[in-house]
């Protein structure tokens, strides 16, 4: 169940989204939309960065929670406003390559909805934190951000209070459902390979999260 804080977030990122394609001229669907996709692990830094790459671009980060609830039956009424506000051309591509990974057997799961949703959101400018969007959008820019497993086991105590042997346990849990969901989710739209493919790879050891942002702006720039 949505909290009001959570409804209200999620509303107003569709409501953005909405608007985005609706000032879109015509001929928008020929130009490639900014797309940054981010991979990290728990205490890296990863939505921090994204939050400033979104200030900087004007873009909506579309994190964990968002794109459970779009890829979810309690995110039904966003997903269908979203995807309703394309054009018949651009739904009937989103759904033709949800086809293309899953045959012609559309079966209404979880890594079903989630690439259904992606694609969607990938209509218009967007960054995506997560949820193996890298797999399935590769005209995107990939950004991997990492930092060592005592630095960031270090950052989750300071952040949330946890004595070391909780934030331990916290960060190694994390990196093995973050990369249990990537081999899951990779396999379920028929990548037989899965491999963390990514055009910049970041390590925040040294650098504070503006100055990741900068590097990652240039790059994306170029």
């Amino acid at each position: 169940m949505e909290t009001g804080h959570a409804r209200k977030y999620i509303e107003s990122a569709v409501a953005r989204y909405e608007m985005a394609v609706k000032l879109q001229p015509k001929y928008a669907a020929k130009e490639p939309g900014k797309l940054i996709t981010i991979s990290r692990q728990m205490g890296a830094g990863g939505r921090e960065i994204a939050e400033k790459l979104c200030s900087e671009l004007g873009c909506t980060v579309w994190g964990r929670e968002i794109l459970d609830v779009l890829a979810s039956q309690s995110g039904c009424n966003y997903r269908a406003r979203m995807f309703e506000s394309l054009d018949e051309k651009k739904q009937g591509a989103i759904d033709e390559l949800v086809s293309d990974f899953f045959g012609q057997v559309a079966t209404h799961t979880y890594h079903y909805l989630l690439p259904r949703a992606i694609f969607t959101i990938a209509q218009s400018h967007a960054i995506f934190l997560g949820r193996g969007a890298n797999l399935i959008l590769p005209q995107a820019f990939h950004v991997r951000i990492t930092a060592p497993l005592e630095i960031r086991i270090h950052r989750i105590m300071d952040r949330e209070k946890l004595s070391r042997e909780a934030a331990e346990e916290k960060v190694r849990d994390s990196d093995h459902q973050r990369e249990t969901f990537l081999k899951e989710f990779a396999h379920s739209i028929n990548i037989k390979k899965y491999r963390n493919e990514f055009d910049l790879l970041i390590n925040t050891d040294r650098l504070t999260a503006d100055g990741a942002t900068s590097i990652i702006l240039h790059a994306f720039k170029l």
